[in-house]
């Protein structure tokens, strides 16, 4: 398991995750040479440097508080760093699309554990060994408002993920998922109408 913090330096100063994705990046402009391509991929280090300390402890925490587990977030949170930086010249703003491609990979992961949970319930006979045949458990206390975010429609999902615990805006929201600010509007108000119904009476 993973002991280390985001942000932690090595010897040069230069955070090793920083490190770790520089490499990446090396390797995909070695893999584009010839020159007249490899250009396009000689990012300023001090550019790098500036956008992963500004956003890569807060991408890794958010990505961790969705999955529920420290070092998934921390690695989702790379992934994200290492796809941004190899469609760098593409990017516009940094932010909105790091928040972007780690609430996709939220989503996949959200995905892949409902199918692991629903193929464990049929092995079980739809009964939780940890709580018995007999027990009845009060959903107040073990629905999470991200299991509520997760129960979502998936054309609602991603808006509430990147506005409300991603804290973009409308625009940036709607830029990102390629819809008109006035439908993200509507999908956050259905979603909050959803969530409002889904989290009723829960403690």
């Amino acid at each position: 398991m993973r002991q280390e913090t985001p942000n932690r330096r090595g010897r040069t100063g230069v955070p090793e995750d920083m490190t770790t994705i520089m490499g990446d990046l090396t390797a995909v402009r070695e893999r584009r040479r010839p020159a007249a391509r490899a250009a396009a991929f000689d990012v300023a280090e001090s550019e790098v440097r500036e956008v992963y300390l500004a956003h890569f402890g807060a991408l890794a925490g958010w990505a961790a508080h969705l999955v529920g587990d420290p070092d998934l977030g921390h690695d989702m949170a790379t992934e994200a760093f290492v796809r941004l930086l190899r469609s760098w010249e593409s990017v516009e703003l940094a932010r909105p699309w790091l928040y972007t491609t780690v609430g996709n990979l939220v989503k996949d992961h959200w995905r892949k554990r409902g199918r692991e949970s629903a193929a464990y319930r049929r092995f079980q006979g739809g009964v939780d060994p940890e709580v018995g045949q007999t027990s009845r458990v009060d959903p107040a206390t073990v629905l999470t408002v991200r299991d509520a975010v997760e129960s979502l429609p998936e054309r609602l999902r991603m808006a509430v993920l990147l506005h409300y615990f991603g804290d973009l805006t409308v625009a940036e929201v709607a830029r990102q998922l390629g819809k008109a600010d006035g439908t993200i509007k509507s999908d956050l108000h259905e979603a909050r109408r959803r969530l409002a119904v889904i989290l009723e009476g829960v403690r």
